[in-house]
């Protein structure tokens, strides 16, 4: 009872983010495309009883993700059958569990107020929220970025036996999303400042371990060597003004989901962060936390800015950074916890408003690509019970039918899942148009 005690108010934050991530999922689950393709994916090593060298390709056609995932998720396909709500779920306990591993760093490498205003931050925040619904393989960043920071104030304390496992861990990221590349930064900066400590056999060691989980990737997909300096150098296509823009929505939405709301979050965080570095600048070369803060966040807001209009969850790699900055300065308030409950009701009633979070609906969203699960549903059940067992053939009209196979896994996986058969080559052939304008969706043989 004294230890529940003790940790009650941990217990209640992530009792609250639980239920603000798990409300209304069936209805408004976000199965799109891109999550059919993950389950299209693992399905076929389900069948044939292997395991997969290398992870699903990204968008760029030679890349692929590791295989780390991938072998997370074959026996949790198996269990249950490959119910597409498993990635769900697998997102919602890896959030959780990410919480909890941080809110014991933050506590271990600062203080126990400061870490549970950190966690209570973590929770609530909508962006995270948002990414756990949305349900990628890149909500494990949430939990392997606290034990990354963690093993890197481990090093800056002189801890030499957890380079390798430092580098290995940094290796496995790659299996969940490649973001975290300007991250090599901060270690290679450490490295420097403590260039007494740490010799060139060690900058090797590390280098080993972020090679040993990727051997098979890196065979593959050679090519990577020749796309990250592309990425940095073809300033031609960054698209400065896009770029400002979903900078704004990802430290907006941090805090608020409102849009209208955007450029306060970015706003406060941006003056936090500059006063920050003015504050601690002469403590940059000399104590872990100023280091990690300015290094970390600087090196991913100009890696992002380089890249040019970055998809909001490249940011995720600063999420741990971002979040110990803003609770540095909110654990010095009396009234934080009234101010975190204040935010928290705004962005609910913002989030009644959206079906990716609380609205029931059914149909298509207008002016957006989301179909709701139930909908889906409905055309999966239309199209087995029409096809009679035979093979079938599905392609997609709508947002995002340019990716390959018209963006419409979603709908093979519901086929298959349902006993249906999906052929590609198949004469017996079905379109689903999604038209935004209307919000409507339909189903034509």
């Amino acid at each position: 009872m004294k230890t529940v005690r003790k940790y009650l108010p941990l217990i209640l934050i992530l009792v609250l983010g639980a239920l603000l991530r798990i409300y209304k999922i069936g209805p408004n689950y976000y199965f799109s495309g891109e999550l059919g393709k993950e389950l299209l994916y693992i399905r076929q090593y389900a069948e044939s009883h292997t395991l997969p060298l290398v992870g699903m390709g990204t968008s760029h056609e030679w890349l692929s993700y590791g295989p780390f995932y991938y072998w997370i998720m074959l026996p949790i396909f198996n269990t249950l059958g490959g119910n597409p709500f498993i990635l769900f779920w697998v997102s919602l306990v890896v959030s959780l569990v990410g919480l909890t591993v941080g809110y014991f760093v933050f506590k271990r490498i600062l203080n126990e107020r400061m870490a549970l205003v950190a966690t209570a931050i973590g929770a609530f925040s909508p962006f995270l929220i948002l990414q756990t619904r949305l349900s990628k393989l890149h909500t494990f960043f949430f939990l392997i970025m606290p034990c990354l920071t963690y093993l890197t104030y481990l090093l800056w304390n002189g801890k030499k036996k957890w380079i390798i496992p430092t580098g290995l861990l940094f290796g496995v990221l790659f299996s969940f999303h490649f973001s975290q590349i300007p991250l090599l930064g901060v270690i290679a900066l450490l490295f420097v400042i403590k260039r007494n400590v740490y010799k060139i056999k060690h900058w090797l060691l590390f280098g080993l371990g972020v090679i040993i989980p990727n051997i098979t990737f890196l065979w593959q997909d050679r090519n990577i060597l020749l796309w990250l300096p592309y990425r940095v150098v073809n300033i031609a296509n960054k698209n400065p003004i896009e770029t400002i823009k979903l900078l704004n929505e990802y430290l907006g939405k941090s805090i608020f989901w409102d849009s209208r709301l955007w450029i306060i979050g970015s706003v406060i965080f941006l003056a936090i962060f500059i006063y920050y570095i003015i504050k601690n600048k002469h403590k940059f070369a000399k104590e872990f936390i100023p280091f990690y803060l300015i290094s970390s966040i600087s090196l991913m807001l100009l890696a992002n800015i380089l890249h040019g209009a970055p998809p909001i969850h490249y940011f995720l790699p600063m999420v741990v950074a971002q979040t110990i900055l803003v609770g540095l300065y909110l654990s010095k308030v009396k009234l934080w916890p009234q101010i975190i409950a204040l935010v928290t009701v705004v962005n609910i009633v913002a989030f009644q408003n959206d079906p990716i979070f609380y609205k029931d609906f059914t149909g298509l969203v207008k002016n957006s690509d989301m179909v709701s699960y139930a909908t889906q549903n409905v055309i999966a059940d239309f199209i087995v019970a029409s096809a009679n067992q035979k093979p079938v053939s599905i392609k997609r009209v709508g947002a995002f039918d340019y990716f390959p196979e018209n963006y419409s896994q979603n709908y093979k996986y519901l086929v298959l899942w349902k006993g249906g058969q999906v052929i590609d080559s198949s004469v017996n052939s079905y379109t689903i148009t999604e038209d935004s304008k209307k919000g409507e969706v339909s189903v034509k043989k």
